[in-house]
């Protein structure tokens, strides 16, 4: 390897030998050097197919390296290339066992190690495994299980390997399943595929041996094959289902009864993932008659199946029936730029499923951006803190409830201060943008990023840009100080102004390039934030060095991911006021309809909770939750059964609720915002005339209609005491992981612990009110209203497929 060539691109560092192996990691890490003891310690080797080169993986170790910069150091094999695959599956194991043990003595740095394999190079890398594992030695040992050549033992993934060879039996699909076919194969493959075509095909039993791929489901002579499996924290079975010419049963390790029915997509996030089945290990034994296949028993093929059945297994099934490529899936499958590959990222030294999702680093396009002690070991307000700095491995996960022997799923990087910062403080030019409508809190946002990069990082040099997005083209800027941001928290709106679209990418990066700013926190809804990402990649593509961070706003917490959004709880709480004016009055009044609008374009959450919380509300109503007007277990039956219970009634109801019977009453014109946000029509209004006059002109009952809507007065207030906390910890997060040299990222608290999230997850969808959820039936039974869902078919089925479902894929793709 000295003698190779040394590229690097992205943050990504490579080297070539002469003899065409490579080895890939991250640039910052400097992980090529064998002293350094910073560098990565978790080895991922990465073996080709039948007739490939380590070029094959190219893409592949190049987004591991990019994924996991700080934790993985990238070799792909060559020492089988091109026709040495044709030399036999155990010529080419030794080949790679002894390459291992050669990267493994220049790297004392490391250990752990995963593999991760295509085609015939999952059979070579078993192989290997086989001869590299050393068992367990001594009293109270840390690897009870085992090492592979003395290095902890993590990942093990093979993609379309034929793990039961093919030996007829439907395993080669382009052979059609044609049994004279298959038997004519094994007879002529070794003249094309020579002693690999053998093992492959299991006519290798000469000698008095078994064929090589059934002593490889136990430990055989001095090749410990199966104890070398199970010392894998993980093992991983990507399967091509169809227009493959490896079959699925080979590549899957399962028998014929054993095929799932599959749809076409399970994975929202990797479309072509069609199946996904943790398999547990058996205990079968070996000497278990064989099944009937195709008329006849396969003895061979059995014990092969239930060999290595004997050690848990992730089996994953993949289709690209539907693709372009797809007869060319036995290589698409292995392509990283499809989403399948993207899973393969968990090669993390954490196991048991643990997938973290993380942010992009300046250095992954700025290689060689050097770094400084973070200022805060200096602090006098941080001295007293236990653990100053967060952990490089800190992560937060999404899910905190979970089931026993369940993947432990996706985690997003802890937030907070790092040891190294990569912006000295007198060249930080920060600015501050405020963008789409009003929300408690903004104010309390931009004072704690002023007074955080100032009194946290000594930071002196702050821009406000005013006017939202077009701000930085059209308006002129204004300097922040702590004196000048001193007391603005105590006032309602954003002291920065605002505004609704006017992203133009290019001219706000020209502008952000021109003023020489380096820090860009930008503050806004899920619209905003998807500008936010644009001007990420364009910084990125112009190699800029600029941290781009997004503090998500709305008020109506529909933002996904995050907990809750700032300025919702004071919103809640201002909410009470307009509930409990209702109430006075319609109380006071004989037959008294009390109807509050509250705020609630796709999501209902703030009705919710301010019924919860009210326990004045007789009925709330959410864009989420259809209801009916006539008719049993309609609204006016329910108004009625309440004026004659109480005397009176309270109705909450979310701006987007409705929205259809408005639609049909009245001239419904399509128009949108500058944000791309539809324009909804006044549920409100609608709704108080319309219960009005079924009242009084069909059921002759006069009632006495008090209706208010408090919207504008609740996103003008200045936030509460709540929300003040929540928004500056928002802000401070923001700033750690700007001076700490992540970009493109957004911050808030995932169950409880402050994150930093990529932005494409907090705006892939809506954040909606879940029907099925407890706390919809909390409020349903605090209120005691109906459902709204009679016993009609087609009504179950309105409310189940159509609108819950475009409610939850509502998106808006302006800016």
């Amino acid at each position: 390897m000295e003698n190779g060539k040394e590229e690097s691109a992205n943050g990504v560092c490579s080297k070539e030998s002469v003899d065409g192996s490579r080895d890939v990691w991250s640039c910052k890490s400097s992980s090529h050097s064998n002293s350094n003891s910073n560098s990565p310690d978790h080895i991922v080797i990465m073996v080709h197919g039948i007739l490939g080169s380590a070029t094959d993986w190219k893409f592949g170790a190049d987004q591991f390296v990019k994924t996991l910069p700080h934790q993985v150091f990238v070799h792909c094999s060559e020492k089988n290339m091109s026709m040495l695959t044709l030399d036999g599956v155990d010529v080419m194991g030794e080949r790679l066992a002894v390459e291992v043990r050669d990267v493994i003595q220049r790297k004392p740095n490391l250990r752990k190690i995963s593999f991760v394999a295509h085609s015939i190079g999952g059979l070579v890398a078993r192989y290997a495994i086989g001869r590299l594992y050393k068992p367990p030695e001594g009293e109270n040992m840390e690897y009870s299980k085992g090492t592979i050549g003395g290095l902890e033992a993590i990942n093990f993934i093979t993609v379309a390997t034929p793990h039961l060879g093919s030996r007829g039996n439907k395993q080669v699909p382009f052979l059609f399943g044609v049994t004279a076919f298959e038997k004519a194969a094994s007879l002529v493959i070794h003249w094309i595929f020579r002693r690999t075509g053998r093992h492959l095909f299991l006519t290798d039993d000469i000698e008095g041996k078994p064929p090589l791929l059934k002593r490889m489901v136990e430990d055989y002579d001095d090749l410990y094959f199966m104890s070398a499996l199970r010392a894998f924290k993980r093992r991983v079975l990507y399967s091509n289902l169809v227009i493959d010419i490896v079959g699925w049963r080979t590549s899957s390790i399962r028998r014929d009864s054993e095929l799932p029915k599959w749809e076409d997509s399970v994975n929202e996030k990797y479309p072509h993932i069609v199946y996904e089945e943790l398999y547990k290990a058996s205990d079968a034994d070996e000497g278990e008659p064989g099944v009937v296949i195709d008329g006849c028993s396969d003895k061979i093929e059995e014990e092969l199946v239930t060999g290595l059945s004997r050690v848990s297994w992730e089996k994953i099934d993949v289709s690209f029936h539907s693709s372009r490529q797809r007869f060319a899936a036995h290589s698409v499958i292995q392509e990283p730029e499809r989403k399948i590959q993207a899973s393969l990222s968990q090669t993390s030294p954490v196991n048991d499923g643990f997938l973290l999702e993380d942010v992009p680093h300046l250095t992954n396009f700025l290689p060689d951006l050097p770094e400084y002690p973070n200022p805060l070991q200096n602090s006098q307000a941080y001295a007293i803190v236990k653990k100053t700095f967060v952990s490089p491995d800190d992560a937060v996960t999404q899910n905190v409830v979970v089931q026993k022997d369940t993947p432990r799923g996706v985690h997003f990087r802890r937030s907070g201060p790092r040891e190294k910062v990569y912006f000295k403080p007198e060249e930080v030019r920060a600015c501050i943008v405020t963008c789409g409508g009003l929300c408690p809190g903004i104010n309390t946002v931009i004072r704690e990023i002023v007074y955080g990069l100032n009194y946290m990082y000594g930071v002196h040099d702050i821009l406000g840009i005013e006017g939202g997005y077009k701000g930085f083209y059209s308006r002129n800027t204004v300097t922040l100080t702590p004196k000048i941001v001193n007391d603005i928290h105590k006032r309602g709106g954003t002291v920065l102004c605002t505004s609704r679209g006017g992203h133009d990418t290019n001219k706000i990066v020209d502008n952000i390039h021109d003023r020489g700013i380096n820090q860009v926190y930008i503050i806004g809804g899920d619209g905003t934030q998807r500008g936010a990402a644009l001007i990420y990649k364009e910084v990125e593509n112009r190699g800029l060095r600029v941290a781009v961070a997004g503090i998500p706003k709305t008020i109506d917490n529909d933002i996904a991911v995050i907990d809750k959004s700032f300025g919702f709880d004071t919103a809640v709480e201002e909410a009470q006021r307009a509930i409990n004016a209702a109430h006075v009055e319609v109380e006071s009044f004989e037959n008294g309809i009390g109807i509050v609008k509250l705020m609630g374009r796709y999501s209902g959450f703030i009705a919710m909770h301010a019924t919860l919380a009210s326990r004045d509300v007789d009925c709330c109503l959410i864009p989420e939750s259809p209801f009916y007007l006539e008719g049993k277990g309609g609204l006016y039956e329910f108004i009625e059964q309440r004026l004659k219970e109480n005397g009176h009634m309270v109705i909450v109801l979310a701006e987007g609720a409705g929205q259809e019977y408005v639609a049909q009453s009245m001239r419904s014109v399509d128009e949108k915002d500058a944000s791309g946000n539809r324009l909804l029509l006044d549920v409100g209004h609608w709704l108080s005339q319309t219960v009005k006059d079924h009242f009084t002109n069909v059921l002759n009952i006069p009632v006495n209609m008090k209706y208010i809507d408090p919207t504008y007065m609740i996103r003008a207030i200045p936030s509460n005491a709540s929300d003040n906390i929540y928004c500056t910890l928002l802000a401070h997060s923001a700033v750690h992981g700007a001076m700490a040299g992540y970009t493109g990222f957004t911050v808030g608290p995932v169950n409880g612990k402050h994150a930093y999230i990529p932005i494409s997850r907090v705006t892939e969808k809506t954040n909606t009110v879940k029907l099925t959820d407890r706390m919809w039936a909390r409020l349903l039974a605090s209120t005691n209203q109906p459902s709204f869902i009679n016993d009609d078919v087609s009504m179950l089925e309105k409310v189940d497929r159509e609108t819950i479902d475009a409610i939850d894929s509502m998106k808006i793709y302006d800016i």
